[in-house]
């Protein structure tokens, strides 16, 4: 009689407790409508945290911090237990959204805090239906026809930058590391020989990449076993893009010493000042040096394009005619970048992030291959995977390093490139740049600040700010970019220069409490985007705006930006 009664609880619960957390396997109205009261009360939740547009607060809800120090992170894991009992999805729900409070909104004018975009409506659905049915790109048994729509847009990036569609071949992956570490793994396997998989790397391989690159570099070296060590830094030049003298002297150092160079990464579009490379000066760079010295094989080159391969989609514009009608400075910016995006297809590999300027939810990253034949030196054995790939015509995880991978990054990524099109992403990245020579702008002509990246075209703004006193000591109107220039040039201002690396910190830390104390904009801080004329680190205040509510209008810039800035400078000050 017991066992029957226990028989009769787990089912009891199964049908009115965790039957009603799925979907329905077939049509049922009422369970469609509950899920959509579900979804319609979560969106409510959520969306009453936001503020009103007259308040301009660019966070959710309130400033509450459950983690302000570390020994909040030990209180919270200690103090979190599994409830006994199952709980309503609408509590559920409701309490979750409560963890959103101080969150910032990223749709937001004032958020601007690094290169983090929102999320367009099209890739929050597709996102969402990949949720719903969880395809996984294992093989296209496991994703059906979600399959075919990563490689559509496969074949829509491949179109865009210049490559083949008939050779290329690419995938999504976790974010632009592992497209940098996908890219590694081939570079190595190409350089060292398929043995390598076996044997693991017994030589000295280098990897070259600008001082300005991604730190992805060192994690991809350590995680693959590489070593460190084994990366080589390039000097930049005054645009932040790598100096084709010093790669071609690095180059020949290399092959002096025995090490074979495995890649050379050119960075298209750097986090901070937006520098990018010169691929075709790169490329042409490995072809002379592969001749001189009678080569196998040519260094991988691998297009680290996870923000600036947006900018292809004005390799068809035209210029001339300029229809979307974009200013003269603008247009000029815009030109100037394309000049130098235009030449991904020479790259052997392309990272692109769908979640930077592809305005897709997080995460959503892809790796792009000119030559799909590449990928038999890292394919595997179908023996080592029994219960995969009986009856699939794609099959990537035999060469992807997940075996699990979501649809969601290809759902997302396709919905936006389908919905935006060209026109739609050119007018989003055209206002971002209109917007940034706007703040430029209204930065010149504040005395006590100073723009540090003008000569970059991309959507930051990196700028110092100086104490007011300065001008009495400099007796100068234009004091802050007179001390900046001194310090950028002269190695007797190195204490000036740390000085002032501290001050836009501290700056900056001023920010942070007026942000949520009267609903201030939301600025980062780099502490290195690039070095002094005697290397020494640059730290700079960031405006990133990625929002397409983005204002252009210079007085209120002046009003919803800059005058929080020097409200923070002033409190230093104090």
């Amino acid at each position: 009689m017991r066992e029957k009664n226990e028989r009769q609880k787990w089912k009891k619960i199964l049908q009115e407790k965790v039957q009603p957390a799925f979907l329905a396997p077939w049509q049922e109205e009422h369970k469609e409508k509950e899920f959509k009261e579900i979804v319609r009360e979560t969106l409510y939740n959520i969306n009453s945290l936001k503020g009103d547009k007259e308040e301009q607060k660019c966070f959710l809800g309130e400033s509450k911090y459950i983690i302000k120090d570390k020994n909040d992170i030990l209180t919270v894991q200690e103090k979190a237990k599994m409830p006994e009992e199952s709980t309503s999805i609408k509590e559920v729900m409701k309490e979750v959204a409560s963890y959103f409070n101080g969150m910032f909104n990223w749709v937001h004018p004032k958020a601007m805090f690094n290169v983090t975009p929102p999320a367009a409506i099209p890739s929050v659905m597709g996102n969402l239906m990949g949720a719903m049915f969880n395809p996984n790109l294992v093989e296209e048994e496991y994703s059906g026809n979600i399959a075919a729509l990563e490689v559509e847009v496969v074949g829509m990036i491949s179109d865009l930058v210049g490559y083949d569609t008939s050779q290329s071949i690419g995938h999504f992956t976790f974010g632009g590391t592992g497209a940098y570490l996908f890219a590694t793994k081939l570079a190595l396997t190409k350089c060292l020989g398929k043995e390598s998989r076996w044997e693991g790397i017994r030589k000295d391989p280098q990897i070259l990449v600008s001082k300005v690159g991604h730190y992805a570099v060192k994690n991809c070296t350590d995680w693959t076993g590489l070593g460190m060590n084994n990366v080589r830094a390039i000097d930049i030049q005054e645009d932040s893009s790598m100096n084709l003298d010093h790669l071609e002297q690095v180059m020949e150092r290399c092959y002096e010493e025995g090490k074979p160079i495995a890649m050379i990464v050119a960075t298209m579009g750097t986090t901070d000042a937006f520098g990018i490379d010169d691929l075709k000066g790169i490329a042409e760079i490995c072809d002379k040096f592969v001749k001189k010295h009678n080569l196998k094989n040519r260094p991988f080159i691998y297009a680290d394009a996870v923000i600036g391969w947006a900018w292809s989609v004005f390799n068809s514009y035209d210029f001339k005619e300029n229809d979307m009608e974009f200013s003269k400075d603008t247009l000029k910016a815009i030109e100037e970048c394309r000049e130098k995006i235009k030449y991904l297809y020479l790259a052997d590999a392309i990272g692109i992030d769908f979640h930077k300027t592809g305005f897709t939810s997080y995460n959503s990253s892809m790796i792009c291959l000119k030559d799909h034949n590449l990928l038999d030196l890292v394919t595997r054995d179908r023996n080592q995977m029994a219960y995969l790939y009986q009856f699939s015509a794609y099959t990537p995880g035999e060469y992807t390093l997940e075996c699990s991978r979501g649809g969601n990054y290809a759902l997302g990524a396709w919905c936006n490139l389908k919905y935006f099109g060209l026109e739609g992403y050119r007018a989003i990245l055209g206002n971002l740049i209109e917007s940034e020579k706007s703040l430029r702008k209204v930065i010149e002509n504040e005395s006590s600040m100073v723009c540090v990246n003008y000569k970059d075209h991309g959507l930051v703004t990196l700028f110092r700010v100086y104490p007011k006193s300065l001008k009495k000591i400099l007796g100068s109107e234009q004091f802050a970019k007179e001390q900046y220039d001194k310090e950028f040039k002269d190695p007797s201002y190195k204490e000036s220069l740390v000085k002032y690396n501290e001050y836009q910190f501290k700056v900056v830390n001023e920010l942070q409490k007026i942000l949520f104390e009267e609903n201030g904009p939301a600025l980062s801080f780099t502490s290195n985007f690039r070095v002094t004329s005697y290397k020494e680190p640059i730290a700079a205040i960031k405006a990133y705006p990625m929002s397409p509510y983005m204002i252009c209008a210079e007085d209120e810039l002046k009003e919803h930006i800059i005058s929080y800035i020097l409200k923070a400078a002033d409190r230093v000050d104090c």
